[in-house]
């Protein structure tokens, strides 16, 4: 059993509407924290999540912004400060897939998925480590992906965003130690909207994964759960491969 003093926390999870940002958002309900949901896009279903976490006797507030966007961030955290007074952990989730062949890839496209993924993970980790250092206290944990390790064709751009996240991740350990831990989890494929944009790449051949399946969301958050909790203290600069079999790492 995980041990952690949960209730007395404050999570901030980007992209957290759907998917793996969502299921982490319930596993940190569960455990007592007072959970920021931030989105982009659908309002709708970031107010469904808001009300699934509240119903385990937790705080939530939902807040919009486009993590790309550094003057969005900034007001973003303007708003954690006035709503919550602190932030104790901040996890990097939001982020987006797409395939396309190098020979035909545009400016746009590559543009994107860079913005989105590696400047977004790298405008909220700004702003957070700004606080943190501050209280001298702190858990950043990003999102990255076993392509980061091994790479595929058709996604040479996504795996050099996460990649990014990646070595941004042991770099950012490295420099905001011993007060403030920076560690990763690195999914493979796993049941979100993410992976129907990869059905023609990567994710859509299961018996790449040693263990013959893919990953469910809620497998993923139990990942940055440990790492969230007392017991991931000991863990910095550390990338958790949870993918079903797809990277060996060490």
């Amino acid at each position: 059993m995980i041990s952690n003093n949960a209730q007395s926390k404050t999570a901030l999870i980007t992209g957290a509407s759907r998917g793996i940002g969502k299921a982490i958002a319930l596993e940190f309900a569960k455990a007592g924290m007072n959970v920021i949901i931030n989105y982009y896009g659908d309002e709708k279903e970031a107010a469904d999540v808001k009300r699934q976490v509240e119903s385990h006797g937790v705080r939530a507030e939902v807040l919009p912004a486009d993590v790309s966007d550094s003057s969005q961030v900034r007001d973003m955290f303007v708003m954690v400060d006035e709503l919550f007074g602190k932030l104790d952990i901040l996890v990097n989730n939001a982020g987006i897939a797409q395939t396309a062949k190098v020979t035909e890839m545009t400016d746009e496209q590559w543009d994107r998925m860079i913005k989105i993924n590696l400047y977004g993970t790298f405008n909220t980790s700004r702003e957070a480590a700004r606080r943190m250092v501050a209280q001298r206290s702190g858990k950043i944990i990003n999102v990255t992906s076993d392509l980061a390790s091994q790479g595929a064709a058709d996604l040479s751009h996504y795996a050099a965003a996460k990649g990014g996240i990646t070595a941004f991740t042991k770099s950012l350990a490295k420099e905001l130690a011993p007060y403030i831990l920076v560690n990763a989890v690195a999914p493979g494929g796993t049941f979100t909207d993410i992976r129907s944009s990869l059905e023609e790449g990567h994710d859509k051949n299961e018996a790449h994964y040693l263990l013959g399946r893919l990953a469910f969301p809620q497998e993923i958050a139990r990942s940055v759960m440990f790492l969230a909790s007392d017991d991931g203290n000991i863990y910095s600069g550390q990338v958790l491969g949870a993918n079903c079999g797809s990277v060996m790492n060490g």
